[in-house]
């Protein structure tokens, strides 16, 4: 009985972490200038015993090398292999390629991710969007930096973070905060229309070169 009660938890628990991940819009991007490297998004996934950093948990920043998200239905396991294959070398869309042939649960079409790398200061950047994804679902990527997002409102939503990114001036922390009020929209993650704003939880994550993954500068 016990062992049972303990099954059924486990994958109650897995479903109500894929559920509660599928809703998010994110960026990654990089200053070949500084060396910085950034992340930022939000979610109507709150903070939680599953989720104790709320949004932040897709956000994984390497100082001088790049960084990832991994989004829409979360897998812990499928972030880490992208962590590693980034360490090795990989470039993004090789990271991406590999994670869709390799997924950890074996079901990649449910499945968000955007990655960028540094690449000795000529920055690649590379993303996907699985055709299971919630709708309103979509990304785009270029050089420097890759945006995504599920359950949004629509296109315009990753329309108006992107043009926030490219038309605003100042630093890199300066251009992914303006992009992240690019979607301050009520109902931008459509899900927390009920809530009357546009998400539950936010970050914003910038890392210098001399950086280590714990301490970032921001």
């Amino acid at each position: 009985m016990k062992s049972t009660i303990i099954l059924f938890t486990s994958i109650f628990m897995l479903v109500a972490t894929t559920l509660r991940a599928q809703d998010t819009f994110s960026i990654v991007a990089i200053d070949s200038i500084t060396g910085e490297i950034g992340s930022a998004g939000a979610s109507c996934v709150g903070s939680s015993s599953s989720y104790p950093h709320g949004a932040q948990i897709l956000s994984d920043v390497i100082p001088g090398i790049g960084a990832i998200h991994t989004q829409a239905a979360w897998l812990a396991l499928n972030q880490q292999h992208a962590h590693d294959w980034m360490m090795m070398g990989l470039p993004p869309q090789q990271i991406i390629d590999s994670l869709v042939a390799h997924d950890a649960q074996g079901n990649p079409t449910t499945r968000q991710y955007g990655i960028v790398d540094f690449n000795g200061g000529h920055p690649r950047s590379a993303a996907y969007t699985g055709i299971n994804c919630s709708d309103y679902k979509n990304d785009t990527a270029h050089l420097n930096y890759s945006i995504q997002g599920n359950i949004l409102m629509g296109q315009n939503i990753l329309d108006s973070i992107q043009s926030r990114f490219l038309n605003t001036p100042g630093t890199l922390a300066d251009r992914l905060m303006a992009a992240l009020q690019g979607a301050k929209v009520v109902g931008a993650d459509t899900r927390c229309a009920v809530h009357n704003t546009s998400s539950q939880s936010s970050f914003l994550r910038i890392g210098r070169m001399t950086n280590l993954p714990d301490s970032l500068y921001l």
